[in-house]
């Protein structure tokens, strides 16, 4: 099988099932094209992988990289494409050849489906619709949200396969971390809005009130910084709460080992939230807003993890409270997330299921039937 897999730019959380794809096929029947270079924030976050594998295919690349591109489009027998390159998937198509598209969810709020009334997005969707029609068509939902809204728009009829962000697993995996002192509660990304941490610092101000010796670590940088800080201060929480600028991917996986609570306080549109997959695989326990596509897809509520409503900070805080006077309960949801993420949600479980899934569609046979995680049917 030859696999051909589309990207906007070379993705850290793509990459590890990329290197799962080419230990199973090999570097001449796998390649890895970013449509486009990583941005500054991104490449110092650590986006940009570092990794001149022969067979990733960049956005700089020249002239005779691109036209390979295309003669992979062409030639390929399987497309995994994140993009929405409806022009090349019609040729395919058209060619009967097996073309998977991989998205998130569509009708993010608040916008939602009043997308549409944007021409360009409007004429996209509806050759997207057309190109749905075909059997050789596939959807790969980015978590379950992403698999309802395509349900709006195309009908896909056994052909939508759950999928989602598979980040790289620590080996060994490590232990949980013990608890000598107060609950160390643990935040990274962009500040940006719609992440509301805003919803973070107020629940943690809740805890702080029953327990003197909670600790909050917020990483990052963004517009919102300057917002949460003076939240922080006005809640009387300046020396427990530290700012941290952006570190390195490595550097945040080793303070999400060494936190005992993460927190992922998005609203609806975080697609995805892989910051779930690492926090959990590194033995952290995760309450997550039920908006957020990780946490509707991977979280089930007391037993791998816990879910709020998106912007009820009151709730968030009765489950740090809950979390702080529980230990017990806090070990065993941070055990059972780690195994979620080590024995269902792995990039090597995702390029298995997905490379049996293909090579059943293309010898015209059923594919094999998961209940759940990776290439679930939906």
């Amino acid at each position: 099988m030859r696999l051909l897999q589309v990207t906007n730019f070379v993705n850290p959380l793509q990459m590890p099932v990329a290197r799962c794809f080419v230990e199973q096929l090999g570097d001449d029947s796998y390649r890895y094209k970013a449509i486009n270079p990583a941005d500054a924030e991104r490449t110092r976050m650590g986006w940009s992988c570092g990794d001149e594998a022969p067979w990733i295919l960049r956005a700089s690349d020249a002239e005779p990289a691109c036209q390979e591109h295309l003669n992979w489009w062409t030639e390929a027998d399987v497309v995994l494409c994140g993009e929405r390159a409806t022009g090349l998937m019609q040729q395919r198509l058209r060619q009967g050849k097996l073309t998977f598209y991989m998205s998130e969810r569509w009708w993010k709020p608040p916008l939602g489906m009043a997308r549409l009334a944007h021409p360009r997005f409007a004429l996209m969707a509806l050759r997207f619709k057309r190109l749905a029609a075909s059997r050789m068509f596939h959807y790969m939902a980015i978590g379950h949200y992403a698999a309802e809204d395509m349900k709006r728009w195309a009908a896909f009829d056994g052909r939508s396969w759950l999928w989602g962000y598979f980040t790289a697993l620590p080996t060994p995996l490590p232990q949980v971390a013990a608890r000598e002192t107060g609950l160390e509660v643990l935040w990274a990304g962009r500040m940006l809005g719609w992440k509301r941490v805003d919803t973070l610092v107020q629940a943690f101000g809740a805890l702080r009130r029953q327990d003197k010796a909670a600790r909050l670590s917020l990483i990052g940088d963004g517009p919102e910084r300057q917002k949460l800080e003076a939240l922080a201060q006005r809640l009387g929480l300046g020396g427990a709460v530290s700012f941290h600028s952006s570190l390195p991917m490595e550097q945040v996986w080793a303070r999400m080992h060494a936190a005992h609570v993460y927190v992922l306080p998005s609203n609806g549109y975080e697609g995805w939230g892989a910051v779930v997959n690492e926090a959990m695989s590194q033995g952290c326990a995760v309450v997550a807003s039920e908006a957020a596509g990780s946490a509707k897809t991977v979280i089930h509520h007391g037993e791998n993890g816990l879910l709020f409503r998106a912007g009820d900070w009151r709730q968030l805080g009765g489950l740090l409270s809950q979390l702080n006077a529980d230990e017990g309960l806090r070990v065993r949801l941070a055990q059972a997330g780690q195994r979620t993420i080590a024995e269902r949600w792995s990039p090597q479980m995702a390029a298995d299921r997905f490379l049996a899934v293909s090579e059943a569609l293309l010898s015209r046979r059923s594919p094999p039937a998961y209940d759940d995680g990776p290439m679930a049917c939906l």
